[in-house]
């Protein structure tokens, strides 16, 4: 019963890109970066911002948000500027690094949003992501 409210009130997929390290300079001094990876961080639900409505981004200026993400309380935070994307459905990570997979999933439908964490914010109720 709390599960199938659950999934009735957040119906969608959160999922972040976070890199294993950052880039390091070998003994040629060439740059080794380290790889990506997708990973599932949430249940969530998407609301498209379709009147235009602007928030102030942590850098102080206002910004036009394209999508407002609702998340359950007590999920760790996502630092702003981290890459996300939020799916209709459950999907294999590993299949969001693949970009003609990540395209065609945007096309289809499968991929409701994808963009960068403008904001985050840890309410009383739930938490709250703006792209």
């Amino acid at each position: 019963m709390v599960t199938d409210v659950a999934s009735r009130q957040y119906p969608h997929y959160l999922y972040k890109r976070t890199s294993n390290g950052e880039a390091v300079q070998d003994a040629n001094g060439s740059w080794k970066a380290f790889d990506a990876e997708w990973t599932l961080h949430s249940i969530c639900r998407e609301e498209t911002n379709g009147k235009g409505t602007q928030i102030q981004a942590a850098n102080g200026k206002f910004v036009t948000f394209a999508s407002l993400i609702q998340i359950p309380k007590g999920v760790q935070r996502i630092p702003e500027g981290m890459e996300i994307a939020v799916a209709d459905e459950s999907l294999e990570p590993s299949r969001l690094l693949n970009q003609e997979t990540m395209e065609e999933a945007k096309i289809s439908g499968i991929i409701r949003i994808s963009g960068v964490c403008l904001k985050f914010d840890k309410g009383r109720l739930h938490c709250r992501l703006w792209v």
